[in-house]
């Protein structure tokens, strides 16, 4: 399932390589520093460059019991090497290190590189990548970016995802979601994801789905389709990507949906569950707009639509009930 992209190295990040040989000799001196400083000052891209693959090294030490024979014995040959081409040596071991991992297990580009992103019931965060993607993450969600060395990959754990994506047809953008993953062949597209289901919704572009079941799919602007929890593919549907979107505003909108999906979204927004009293109102539907931020309102939007009452019964619990008709008495 996992496309197999080697690493891209940009020239600072080469020249970092370089350098971090060069600083890990132990000839290295007080010119060698100096000059390496003076090289960090040039540019801002010089600096990260350098932070990306110090931490890299670094990382690969922290792997305990999973780095393979390979990768140790690249280590030990770096440390032991002692002819005059060292810092060349261990530069160009690195570099083999990053396109090995990258082709052979591309699983290290979660390990080694990724940033982990998380928000709370109620919280946006939006992540700007270095291509000039953007992701825009969802209440209470979980997220795993891999943005170094040209590996472009995303991992949604859980909740939901907005991609505004710099396509590049020779290194497509990949999202890893649920038992399937959904890779870029265009800009703009929303991922939701749980244990049990991923819906996909396309804006702008296109994007190939593809699950564990072998099973491929291809979404074009304003199309939806889902997949479950193995990998099974549901039919390709007509999207709203305004109301699917709207969440970017602060906003839910809700069209002919049940009692119980509305409800399940509102408690995906704040720490609050619901119950229903009576059978007869899980088949109600609502059509209409919430803020993602007033519960207050948003219940009581609910309760006039609907024709309803919600009761209170603690801080975090509401109990949803129809409201008895009075009887008129006969004189």
């Amino acid at each position: 399932m996992h496309s197999q992209h080697a690493p891209v190295l940009s020239d600072a990040q080469k020249q970092a390589l370089q350098w971090l040989a060069r600083l890990r000799d132990t000839q290295c001196n007080d010119i060698d520093k100096q000059a390496f400083s003076h090289w960090l000052a040039l540019a801002p891209e010089n600096s990260q460059a350098y932070h990306q693959v110090q931490a890299f090294w670094a990382q690969t030490s922290e792997i305990q019991g999973a780095v393979d024979g390979r990768l140790k014995n690249a280590r030990r040959f770096a440390k032991s090497t002692q002819s005059g081409h060292r810092r060349r040596n261990t530069a160009l071991i690195l570099s083999i290190l990053l396109i090995g991992i990258g082709i052979n297990q591309p699983e290290y580009c979660l390990k080694l590189t990724s940033q982990y992103y998380q928000t709370e019931k109620g919280q946006t965060l939006t992540i700007a990548l270095s291509d000039g993607s953007q992701i825009q993450l969802n209440t209470h969600s979980q997220l795993r970016v891999a943005d170094i060395f040209g590996w472009r990959k995303a991992w949604l754990e859980s909740g939901e995802a907005w991609f505004s994506i710099h396509h590049d047809d020779s290194n497509p953008f990949e999202v890893f979601a649920g038992h399937g993953s959904i890779r870029d062949i265009g800009t703009q597209f929303n991922v939701m994801t749980d244990q049990n289901h991923t819906d996909v919704m396309v804006q702008e572009g296109e994007v190939s789905i593809h699950t564990n079941q072998a099973n491929v799919q291809r979404l074009v602007a304003n199309q939806q389709s889902s997949f479950d929890d193995v990998g099974q593919l549901d039919n390709i549907t007509a999207a709203d990507a305004n109301a699917t979107g709207a969440w970017r505003s602060g906003m839910l909108i809700f069209k002919h949906q049940t009692l119980p999906e509305v409800l399940k979204q509102l408690t995906r927004y704040h720490n609050v569950a619901f119950e229903i009293s009576d059978m007869k109102l899980q088949t109600m539907t609502f059509s209409g707009r919430f803020s993602t931020t007033n519960l207050n309102e948003s219940l009581t939007t609910l309760s006039s639509a609907l024709g309803v009452k919600i009761v209170q019964l603690t801080p975090e619990n509401f109990l949803i009930k129809s409201i008895k008709k009075k009887k008129l008495i006969k004189k």
